[in-house]
């Protein structure tokens, strides 16, 4: 499911783009996806599902972003990292993944590329928190 890995990195760049523009974030989702001419059908579906999913839940990702980032307030993270941790606690937490392996995986491989080594590092061990403290698993 090669386009899920894609829909995640198209979730992500949409919200790096809202949080930086401050526009309404559904209009951002359907520009992005019209602009890049994304083909798939199941990957334009995946993409408004993960960025519909945020816009419902902002508050508590972020609020859960900052408690899990060692009291670090929301705004002190930076923005790849937030927006990447945005749209990975979204899919773990509300969008019920069979595997959780594969998307913690693209997620910090997604970190490593756009915010280095110490980026994947970070977004890594919120992911780890999350797997064990909030869902009971291991990593």
């Amino acid at each position: 499911m090669m386009y899920k890995t894609r829909a995640r990195r198209d979730a992500f760049l949409i919200l790096y783009q809202w949080d930086m523009k401050g526009e309404p974030i559904q209009a951002l989702a359907e520009e992005y996806i019209s602009t890049k001419g994304i083909p798939l059908q199941e990957q334009r579906r995946y993409i408004r599902k993960l960025v519909r999913t945020f816009a419902e839940h902002a508050s508590e990702v972020d609020k859960l972003v900052g408690e899990l980032s060692e009291k670090w307030h929301i705004d002190r993270v930076g923005y790849v990292e937030k927006n990447i941790l945005r749209v990975a606690l979204v899919e773990l937490l509300y969008m019920s993944p069979k595997n959780y392996k594969p998307v913690v995986f693209d997620y910090v491989r997604m970190a490593h590329r756009y915010a280095g080594k110490k980026g994947a590092l970070f977004v890594n061990g919120i992911l780890g928190r999350v797997l064990r403290e909030r869902l009971g698993l291991q990593d």
